[in-house]
């Protein structure tokens, strides 16, 4: 199998998941009892927090090792429920703006192009009584500062951006966006609004300093950098309080008992992804060029967004967008997948979901046509170029054969 879908999960690091298997059978005390298996297991877990927010900020994290109070870092079950715990922070947040006059409606800004963590959330506040904006990218799949500074209200809460489209690689400008929502806020005479980003496909591929950014919070993955499934982390600037409550783990933000093998395996490999940033990111650019020069010379199938060239800075060279214009994306991708090479439509999140179609293409302006015809590529740290090649000469060859 040639696997081309790491954007949807890694392939597992099998020596920290041993290593995390075996941390599981020796340390299986509980992290919040007060017995020495207990305060073993809490040690622990202080050492993956500490660790994994070295990874994510090095700067911030004070001489001692230790965690700082705040920023903090909190762990999830996943990655998706690091995007939820701000959202669904604004129905606290909308019961106490019942009790001040000068807010009518507690409001939302989110992009168009959203993991659909964030964005069916966001339709779910909306039909809870939240009000919601959504602002679309440009056709290069980028959104405008001035756009998501458009769409604020005085009432608005918070704001939702990405930092790499999952599906089109777009690198977004964060920190330009947070900047412009400060701006915009002063003009309304109002309070920053919080600013919360799903950097899921940023971590360990592109620098991302969160604390630099102007954010107010951050969500990540661990089985998107070859850690487990089951366990993500909310990186937050101050704290929230979470709609879902429980223990006081995790600073409050997350009850439940801590997932502590998870945890510590995710820091270990965004560590190792840290370190080996650099390299991994000149591989990945190799391979885009690669891929990218291939389909010009083949003929027929087009990057997307339209344009899109080899070593464009604006994107993630880890994932692309091509469109087979007269061929189903789904049938393409079918017809790879018998002759062994993994690729997707688009993020697996959505592929169960009710209501199928391209929306991310769609909110671009792209026509129909050829986001009806669009696969996803995603490389990783084992991609070679002959998995490249070989991709290129089996999806020419289907293409001329299965095109209508």
């Amino acid at each position: 199998m040639i696997y081309l879908d790491w954007a949807s999960t890694s392939p597992p690091d099998e020596v920290v998941l041993a290593e995390a298997a075996a941390l599981a059978a020796s340390v299986f005390g509980n992290p919040s009892s007060k017995h020495q298996l207990g305060e073993t297991a809490k040690a622990r877990l202080d050492e993956a927090r500490a660790l994994l927010a070295s990874a994510i900020e090095p700067a911030a994290l004070p001489r001692g090792g230790s965690s700082p109070t705040w920023p903090r870092i909190a762990f999830t079950g996943s990655g998706s429920e690091a995007d939820a715990i701000p959202l669904l922070a604004m129905l606290r947040q909308a019961l106490e703006a019942r009790r001040d006059s000068r807010i009518k409606n507690l409001h939302l800004v989110a992009s168009e192009i959203e993991h659909p963590a964030i964005y069916e959330e966001a339709r779910l506040l909306k039909s809870l009584g939240i009000g919601l904006s959504l602002v679309k990218p440009a056709k290069d799949g980028r959104l405008r500062p001035e756009s998501i500074a458009g769409a604020m209200t005085a009432d608005t809460a918070l704001v939702c951006v990405m930092a790499v489209n999952n599906e089109t690689g777009a690198i977004q400008p964060i920190a330009e966006i947070a900047a412009a929502v400060a701006s915009t806020a002063k003009t309304l005479g109002r309070p920053c609004p919080r600013i919360h980003v799903d950097a899921v496909q940023a971590l360990g591929k592109l620098p991302f300093s969160p604390a630099s950014l102007g954010i107010s919070s951050a969500a990540f993955s661990a089985h998107k950098i070859r850690g487990p499934r089951g366990v993500g982390a909310l990186w937050s600037a101050q704290g929230i309080e979470a709609l879902a409550v429980g223990g006081a783990q995790e600073g409050g933000t997350r009850a439940g008992t801590e997932n502590l093998q998870g945890a510590w395996a995710f820091a270990c490999c965004a560590r190792r992804h840290a370190e080996t940033m650099e390299r991994r990111y000149a591989g990945a650019r190799a391979l885009e060029t690669r891929l990218i020069e291939g389909l010009a010379a083949l003929g027929g199938a087009l990057p997307l967004p339209l344009g899109r060239a080899g070593m464009d800075e604006r994107y993630s060279p880890y994932i692309l967008s091509i469109a087979f214009p007269g061929l189903s994306g789904e049938v393409l991708a079918r017809a790879l997948a018998d002759e062994g090479i993994a690729v997707s439509t688009g993020s697996a999140c959505a592929s169960n979901a009710r209501h199928k179609g391209r929306r991310v293409l769609d909110a671009m302006g792209l026509e129909s046509e050829l986001g009806f015809s669009a696969i996803r590529i995603s490389t990783g740290e084992s991609t070679k170029a002959e998995d490249i090649d070989r991709f290129l000469e089996t999806a020419h060859s289907l293409y001329r054969k299965l095109k209508p």
